[in-house]
């Protein structure tokens, strides 16, 4: 089988060696087919070592081992014209398409939320307010040796100023009142036996330091209310009647005054109308209460209040 194979490509290497070497007999240089051939010739001489060293023969040797097979500048004017030639027409590829899709418009909705503007825009950071007031039932326990009973309080009055500073709608306030009322007890309890009108007066100076609160009921009215602290100057006066033979007359053992410095506290509401820019009214209610002094028990004051403040 190696014999039939080495004949075959003896002949197919004779065959393609004369139509090369028939080829360049002449002068004119090399083309690329010959070149082809000179290839074609080389792997048949590769293809016969290998069969010999397989069968232990020696190859066979057809073309000089010198000659080179390097690829051969082509001259001539056709093979430059046919390189010269464009190539074919290459269509670009279809760029694709992405559908159309309607965009909806965008619409922004914004709420306008309306702001209920605080005291201190509407009023300022502080204030400054005169304040009279009336005292209405008050009673007070006066205790001295056999006499205990209780004084009951009639019309008093008040007078002071307040001066305030605002954070939005709190407030931080001092005052400063003086407050006077009477009482009296035309039955007063005793254990002699004896009849005794009691008729006497209190008089207070007060400073007192408190914070509170605004609510705003439209642009121009709105409601209060404050708790504040404080000392004062307490005053209490008695004029103390006794009957003897069917006449009244004054006990000087028992009648006199009594004074102290005493702890105060308060509550305080009610309604504050702005009638200018400037300017606002009050209306409010305001509970006093005043610790013991001596031989008076702690006091409750009811004052009702007005004042007319100015806002700056």
């Amino acid at each position: 089988m190696s014999i039939f194979l080495r004949i075959a490509s003896v002949f197919f290497a004779l065959s393609i060696y004369g139509s090369v070497w028939g080829q360049n007999s002449d002068s004119a240089p090399v083309s690329e087919l010959q070149r082809r051939f000179l290839q074609m010739e080389q792997r048949a001489l590769d293809l016969s070592n290998r069969l010999s060293e397989m069968s232990g023969t020696e190859p066979i040797d057809l073309i000089d081992r010198n000659e080179s097979l390097a690829p051969v500048q082509l001259e001539t004017d056709a093979q430059q014209s046919y390189d010269q030639l464009p190539g074919p027409m290459v269509e670009p590829l279809p760029i694709p398409e992405e559908p159309i899709t309607e965009e909806s418009p965008t619409v922004y909705q914004s709420e306008v939320v309306r702001v209920v503007p605080t005291t201190q825009q509407r009023k300022g950071d502080y204030y400054l307010m005169p304040l009279v007031g009336f005292a209405v039932a008050t009673s007070t326990n006066f205790s001295q040796d056999n006499l205990d009973d209780d004084l009951d309080g009639e019309w008093g009055n008040s007078i002071g100023v307040s001066a305030a500073r605002r954070w939005d709608n709190w407030m931080a306030y001092v005052r400063v009142a003086y407050q006077y009322l009477e009482n009296q007890n035309l039955d007063f309890k005793n254990d002699l036996n004896k009849e005794y009108k009691v008729f006497g007066t209190e008089e207070s100076f007060s400073l007192s330091l408190g914070a509170g609160y605004t609510i705003s009921l439209s642009q121009k009215l709105s409601t209060y209310g404050g708790l504040g602290a404080g000392f004062a100057w307490r005053k209490n006066y008695v004029d103390v009647q006794v009957k003897s033979r069917g006449k009244w007359g004054n006990d000087s053992t028992k009648s006199g005054a009594d004074s102290s410095l005493v702890f105060t506290y308060d509550f305080s509401m009610g309604l504050e109308y702005m009638f200018s820019q400037n300017y606002s009214a009050r209306l409010g209610y305001r509970l006093l209460g005043l610790t013991s002094n001596e031989s008076f028990d702690g006091s409750f004051q009811h004052l009702i209040e007005l004042g007319v403040g100015a806002n700056f």
